[in-house]
């Protein structure tokens, strides 16, 4: 089961357009890719753009080759702890564009940001905030 995420940024009417983002939507995994990899609005447009996500940084590819083994049969992992797999990838979002999903563009919210996770199904929401160049979070459960 995975923890469900938006993630998205503020567009200048205020309105958020984001995405889902099945796996790993915890804080202590999402913020710091967040902060490392899409730290600009150019950035955090372009993660946007393709639409929703499993993950927001894998190796992986939908139907993954067998995972790479060492001489102990331990799987082998990259510097940043991602499983290697045969004809793998660079670490990067896993979008259900890539498996021919259609309608999983991102989607605008007009609404008070409390609404988006009955709206769109998820537990956290990332949202980068042009104003400031940083990266906040809401938890479904937080206060208002």
């Amino acid at each position: 089961m995975g923890t469900r995420s938006a993630i998205g940024y503020r567009q200048p009417s205020g309105a958020v357009r984001a995405v889902y983002c099945h796996y790993d939507g915890y804080p202590s995994h999402q913020l710091p890719i967040l902060r490392e990899h899409y730290n600009t609005l150019a950035k955090a447009k372009a993660l946007v753009r393709p639409g929703s996500m499993s993950s927001l940084r894998t190796r992986s590819l939908w139907g993954s080759s067998p995972i790479l083994r060492d001489d102990n049969g331990k799987p082998l992992r990259d510097a940043e702890g991602h499983l290697c797999h045969e004809n793998d990838r660079a670490p990067q979002p896993l979008y259900h564009s890539e498996r021919g999903e259609k309608d999983c563009g991102p989607r605008v919210s007009h609404y008070p940001l409390n609404l988006w996770f009955h709206q769109h199904d998820c537990e956290h929401l990332y949202i980068f905030e042009p104003s400031i160049g940083e990266w906040t979070h809401q938890a479904e459960n937080d206060p208002l």
